[in-house]
């Protein structure tokens, strides 16, 4: 465990002096231990806080991801990542939602930076907040936000949390889902996956604060992993897998529009929105 704290300390380190002329009020966080990075910075919201932070942990006991389904990951085979800071979200096209598939996209961008070019296939979205390569899940993204004390009238104490896997086994990053993971396919640690995140977000939240999702959505559509594919959708998250009730709706996933929900083709000559939700992809034939 040394040896992976000094790593993250190390990147910590690096990302801070990076970020002061720009976030000067940024601090960075590592633990050895946690129960979840998320929680531990909705605590930190509840008790006032208003200065972004990042918290990163060597082992998370207690990782959640969607629906409040747990999220198991070895220590040093997976980087567990919070960003937490004030956001006005409420007049954004898309808020929080859209925020979801902003950051998926960024991370997307920042991973592929690390592989050689000729590395292939590139990093995919699933909306709405999963990254995949080659239909198995490398990352998920989850999102809270809280009305924390002193903060200002149009700001929500944001959370945003990653959790990546670094390995290439299924073992190494018990998912939520039965999805089967993959790694990034580098020998990459955890302190260099935040050095190469962390900063693709902070470069992208400010503009998304004012600009929402709508410039982004060319980018999204070239990673987009259920565009032209059959899906189920519900309304509501499922406790277990997804197909475990009948779908609420199915068709073909048509992209997402500028506020970030995802359009699928019913089959009768409309494209529905989905802005919340559930979504279940037939794998790829052969796949």
């Amino acid at each position: 465990m040394d040896a992976g704290i000094a790593d993250l300390n190390h990147a910590a380190e690096q990302l801070w002096l990076a970020a002061q002329p720009d976030w000067p009020t940024l601090s960075v966080e590592v633990l050895p231990e946690v129960g979840s990075t998320n929680a531990h910075a909705l605590a930190l919201g509840r008790d006032g806080a208003r200065d972004p932070v990042v918290v990163t942990a060597w082992r998370q006991t207690a990782g959640r991801g969607r629906a409040g389904r747990q999220w198991d990951a070895q220590p040093g085979q997976a980087l567990t990542l919070t960003l937490a800071l004030p956001l006005a979200l409420a007049d954004v096209p898309g808020g929080g939602s859209a925020l979801s598939l902003a950051v998926g996209l960024w991370t997307a961008q920042a991973l592929d930076a690390l592989r050689p070019a000729a590395s292939a296939p590139a990093v995919q979205l699933k909306w709405p907040n999963d990254l995949w390569i080659d239909d198995r899940k490398l990352a998920g993204i989850l999102i809270e936000a809280i009305q924390g004390p002193g903060l200002a009238p149009e700001q929500r104490w944001v959370v945003i949390g990653l959790g990546l896997n670094l390995a290439g086994t299924p073992e190494a990053l018990r998912s939520e889902r039965t999805d089967t993971a993959t790694g990034l396919g580098l020998p990459l640690t955890p302190g260099q996956a935040m050095a190469a995140v962390v900063p693709a977000w902070l470069a992208g939240l400010r503009r998304f604060e004012h600009e929402g999702f709508a410039p982004l959505r060319t980018a999204y559509d070239a990673r987009d992993t259920l565009r032209g594919r059959p899906v189920a959708l519900w309304r509501h998250m499922q406790g277990g897998a997804a197909g475990s009730a009948a779908p609420d709706a199915q068709g073909i996933a048509q992209g997402v529009d500028e506020q970030g929900a995802l359009l699928v083709d019913d089959g009768l000559g409309a494209l529905q929105p989905w802005s919340i939700g559930e979504v279940s992809v037939r794998p790829r034939s052969g796949a």
